[in-house]
């Protein structure tokens, strides 16, 4: 043959290699080293050094995975349970634990940027594994060891918490998803949350209303877990809420469901985040008028004796001193400095403390309630002791109240599209109108009300105008203005309020009628229950008649007779 081809040419040019450069073993071609092995690459090709192979080949110890073991354990050695191993997978590093009966499940480490942070992870894992299998909790204890693998800080902390309640068998460890949204409200409502999380949860300080509030939803949201309750949910229950229930009151519930969700995605982690958009409860109605009182009202209603003396006593003060009705009916006497005229509120709604100095007919007043007051705690309490006072239900007997003193003002009685009958929280709207009319500063105001803005006040401001414009004068002294207290140190000893109105003066005299005559119109409704007739014995009004009261000639009628038997 004559023709030789030139890679056989080229071949016979280059100087032959040294046999101990290249070995058989690493040889490029893969039918040669399949023809050697059987098939198969012959063991030498995996443990060849990789600065053996020639450029551009990769070896397969270089494809193979990193894998960390743990320290201290040979290969083949079975793992002990407790103990586990860190691997990276893709961009995540993760964690293989030996649990015994609960297996060798992975764990992932999202806040892990290391190995070093990964080992030291593996090593918090393995430490509450270890505890959690020692005290025979390890497949109750497993949703708390996926929880701790991911968490950091003071979520890390309580999950430790969590099993160490575990361990000493004070808790069960549940999964998220079975915890139904009826379980865990009754855990906000109830308290037990906020001891739990008392840096992010305050205790609520009324539970019955919550508890109100939550029975419109239990047949609908109450057995659904929280990892499964979506907006249709929420939605069907708004839907199917009673139909008497007014927009405020649709508002409220509404901002229930909002508020325990977001507890349930943080504090409590039970879910990823609240499935409520914001926005989603009702927007609130526009603001409707609302009724306060004119002073010469104020007047009648204080001197009118056909309303029991502590309920005079209780709207005075609301009157002359804007505490909201549920402040002031849990106002005990150790709250008040009556020597120095002084009130310090620490708890109260907004859990903002206040004090402030009470006007100096309210302190005189309330020093003469005191010796007839037969509760040596509270400073309000019911007509002979022993009921309580309304607070913010008492809407419907002020208005009553209202009507027995004579006071007939239509917009003070009725609802309608734009305005809202009068309710006893008007007191502070009374107080706050009064006062801007007569030049009391909004700070002046606040200090009393509690408001934290100026906004809320400026809502005042118009009908404040309008009283001013009226040239209507403050409220009168209510160490004068109830009858029952000017008879005893009063500054004024005259029958009748000072500077009181034709009205109010006629008002009082039906209400001190004869008991032949018939009573007034605004007195014929059904009395309330706090309203009733008591022993003789017990009768507040008269012990207050008869210590408060100077002697009046035979013939007269107190302010607990005439028109009073028939209430």
């Amino acid at each position: 043959m004559t023709d030789v081809p030139q890679r056989w040419a080229r071949a016979k040019r280059s100087p032959a290699l040294p046999s101990s450069s290249v070995p058989a073993s690493t040889s490029t071609d893969p039918r040669a080293r399949a023809s050697r092995s059987g098939g198969r690459p012959s063991p030498a090709v995996d443990v060849a050094a990789p600065d053996a192979s020639p450029s551009g080949s990769v070896s397969s110890t270089e494809r193979t995975k990193p894998t960390v073991r743990s320290a201290g354990r040979s290969a083949g050695e079975k793992r002990a349970n407790g103990s586990g191993s860190v691997r990276l997978r893709g961009k995540t590093w993760t964690a293989r634990l030996s649990l015994g009966e609960a297996g060798r499940p992975t764990f992932s480490l999202p806040t892990c940027r290391t190995e070093q942070e990964a080992n030291a992870r593996l090593e918090v894992l393995s430490e509450l594994a270890g505890r959690l299998l020692t005290a025979g909790q390890i497949v109750l204890g497993l949703p708390l060891l996926e929880q701790a693998a991911v968490r950091e800080g003071t979520a890390l902390r309580d999950v430790r918490l969590a099993i160490d309640h575990l361990c000493r068998g004070e808790a069960r460890a549940r999964a998220s998803g079975e915890t139904t949204f009826a379980e865990f409200a009754e855990r906000v409502v109830s308290g037990k949350l906020a001891e739990q999380y008392p840096d992010h949860v305050k205790a609520i300080r009324r539970p019955d209303l919550y508890r109100g509030r939550l029975k419109h939803l239990l047949d609908i949201l109450g057995p659904v877990p929280l990892v499964r309750l979506t907006l249709d949910h929420a939605d069907r229950a708004m839907c199917l809420l009673p139909r008497h229930l007014g927009t405020g009151s649709r508002r409220n519930i509404a901002g229930f469901i909002h508020r325990i969700l977001a507890l349930a995605a943080y504090p409590a982690r039970l879910i990823g985040s609240n499935p409520l958009p914001r926005g989603w409860a009702p927007k609130a109605d526009a603001d409707k008028a609302k009724g306060y009182l004119y002073p010469d009202e104020d007047q009648r209603l204080m001197g009118s004796t056909s309303v029991p003396l502590c309920f005079r006593i209780y709207y005075g003060f609301l009157i002359r001193e804007g505490m909201r009705a549920d402040e002031a009916g849990q106002l005990e006497w150790s709250d008040i400095d009556l020597e120095r005229g002084a009130v310090v509120l620490d708890e109260n709604k907004t859990d903002d403390p206040r004090a402030w100095a009470l006007s100096p007919d309210v302190v005189r007043g309330l020093r003469k309630w005191r010796e007839v007051c037969p509760d040596k705690v509270r400073v309000f309490v019911g007509k002979w002791g022993c009921n309580t006072l309304p607070g913010q239900n008492g809407a419907a007997r002020f208005r009553d109240h209202l009507r027995r003193a004579g006071i007939t003002r239509p917009e003070l009685f009725e609802t309608t599209d734009s305005r809202l009958n009068i309710r006893l929280h008007d007191t502070r709207a009374t107080f706050i109108t009064i006062k801007l009319a007569n030049g009391r500063t909004e700070t002046w105001i606040s200090d009393r009300t509690g408001h934290r803005s100026s906004g809320q006040i400026h809502h005042y401001k118009r009908a404040a105008r309008k009283v001013a414009e009226l040239g209507l004068s403050d409220f009168a002294p209510l160490d004068e203005a109830i009858p029952e207290l000017r008879g005893k140190g009063g500054s004024a000893g005259a029958d009748g309020a000072v500077g009181a109105a034709p009205e109010a003066r006629a008002a009082n005299e039906a209400a001190s009628a004869s008991p032949g005559q018939a009573p007034a119109a605004c007195e014929v409704a059904e009395p309330f229950e706090a309203d009733l007739e008591a022993p003789e014995s017990g009768r507040l009004d008269q012990a207050a008649s008869r210590q408060l009261e100077p002697p009046r000639a035979p013939g007269s009628h107190g302010p607990g007779g005439g028109a009073r038997g028939h209430e």
